[in-house]
């Protein structure tokens, strides 16, 4: 896995650089969030979960600019890179598919393992990623001690956030990405545009992959020992998700609880800790012992 940008492989200030730029975006969460501490707890756990799933993804010709949030600033250099563009561009294409499968595998086993009822946790099976790419020049420059991306380009790729695609999950690149990356003859994008201000139409191309695995698909396929393997690690991480060291410092949403509601819900877990992983353990077993339709009705009910 590539290391985010640092002084050390960043271009000189003065010089341009031709790049591809990508921005792996979570959308469908914040729509369902509350201000109860225990779900934005939850929530901050869960979306950190898919944002690490994709990072082990990445590597070269691929790097991390930076995350911003529930989302992932990556760039791959068309100059100087570690392999020939040609080779390079296949395998970017291959990897944005990729991002797409393992990002579905994950959502399906956090909405399988979970045994919490809150808000965050029933609806984790509306989450969705949405992949914007854009070809173009960017500047590398220090800001204190971070180097950070700048340039039209990199305007232009965030302002592609917010597009007309009517769609929770797709793969949205520019005129110029398009020509830049090689997908598979199977794969249909779809000719589009978007206009801005001060910046004007810019043509896209746009690919639905399918939405994330259903428990029929894969209920079958683990043991005993799997479901509740990754149902207790779901709970464990949950319950101790209000003492979860970052040092990166990302948090995907601001917490619209108080600081002292926060630290009166994490008081109240160290309270509670002797008594619920107990509990929750006896929770735990019998949600991994459930027959597989039981599992799949429950799951269906969440998406109605």
């Amino acid at each position: 896995m590539s290391e985010p940008v640092s002084p050390g492989n960043a271009a000189p200030a003065d010089a341009a650089e031709p790049l591809l730029l990508i921005i792996a975006d979570i959308s469908g969460y914040t729509r369902y969030m509350t201000a109860n501490a225990k779900t934005l707890a939850h929530s901050q756990a869960i979306i950190t979960e898919l944002v690490k799933t994709i990072i082990r993804q990445i590597e070269l010709p691929i790097e991390v600019a930076k995350l911003e949030g529930d989302a992932i600033f990556l760039f791959c250099r068309k100059q100087g890179g570690a392999q020939p563009w040609p080779e390079a561009r296949r395998i970017i294409s291959e990897k944005l598919l990729t991002f797409y499968r393992v990002f579905g595998e994950k959502v399906g086993e956090l909405s399988r393992s979970t045994v919490c009822t809150c808000s965050a946790c029933r609806h984790i099976e509306t989450l969705r990623l949405k992949i914007i790419v854009h070809s173009g020049e960017a500047l590398f420059h220090r800001v204190l001690n971070f180097v950070e991306l700048a340039g039209v380009d990199v305007i232009i790729l965030h302002r592609l956030l917010k597009n007309s695609v009517k769609a929770d999950q797709y793969l949205l690149l520019t005129e110029s990405a398009r020509r830049d990356l090689e997908f598979p003859a199977h794969i249909q994008l779809v000719a589009g545009s978007e206009t801005f201000d001060n910046v004007g139409k810019i043509n896209t191309f746009i690919f639905l992959p399918d939405g994330p695995p259903t428990s029929d698909d894969v209920h079958s396929t683990r043991s005993f020992s799997q479901r509740f393997g990754e149902s207790w690690r779901l709970y464990c991480k949950l319950w101790f998700a209000p003492f979860i060291t970052r040092p990166d410092g990302f948090r995907n949403l601001t917490f619209g609880s108080s600081a002292l509601g926060r630290a009166a819900f994490a008081l109240l877990v160290v309270l509670l800790t002797p008594f619920f992983l107990p509990v929750g353990a006896i929770f735990v077993l019998f949600h991994a012992l459930k027959p597989a339709s039981q599992d799949d009705h429950a799951h269906a009910g969440h998406k109605h």
